[in-house]
């Protein structure tokens, strides 16, 4: 049986038609937290450093590193961001890059820094005025109410310390 030569032609694709523009899913929005009817902001928020608490951090240690006084400053949370501190000048100190570095590699200096701060401002440092709320410790999230159990923990917090070195 001999073999013929039979051409067959290659299998021809037809171009698939593109549409013009490609249809995009909403993203989906992250529900927000409510507490007693009230929205609470999301934790990248509450964790953020405004401006208005960036002034009062240099207003109380100036424009220099808390501990050597460099020039070139980070603000670090003294109460890390991962573990709900939030961005309140309480919870803030300036420190220069080595410090900074410092302060996150090495726990015997991070937990310094948290225990002189709770020395200063109480045990509530960290927190912001939804914190407070939560745990019923203010009645409303007034920023009136906020400071005012602040400064009567600020108060506890130096009684504290001065009986402790008597």
């Amino acid at each position: 049986m001999p073999i013929e030569f039979r051409p067959v032609p290659k299998p021809v694709s037809k171009p698939k038609e593109k549409p013009r523009y490609k249809e995009r899913k909403p993203k989906k929005r992250k529900k927000l937290e409510t507490f007693k009817g009230r929205t609470i902001p999301p934790a990248k928020v509450r964790g953020s450093i405004s401006k208005k608490e960036y002034g009062k951090v240099i207003e109380i240690y100036g424009h220099n590193c808390a501990y050597c006084f460099s020039s070139y400053i980070e603000m670090h949370h003294i109460r890390f961001r991962s573990q709900q501190g939030r961005g309140t000048y309480r919870n803030l100190i300036p420190l220069c890059k080595e410090h900074h570095g410092l302060a996150h590699r090495n726990r015997v200096f991070a937990d310094q820094l948290r225990r002189e701060r709770i020395q200063a401002y109480g045990e509530w440092y960290w927190a912001d005025k939804f914190d407070l709320w939560k745990q019923n410790l203010i009645p409303n999230t007034t920023d009136k109410a906020f400071e005012d159990f602040m400064l009567k923990e600020e108060v506890k917090a130096r009684e504290a310390v001065c009986t402790n070195q008597d």
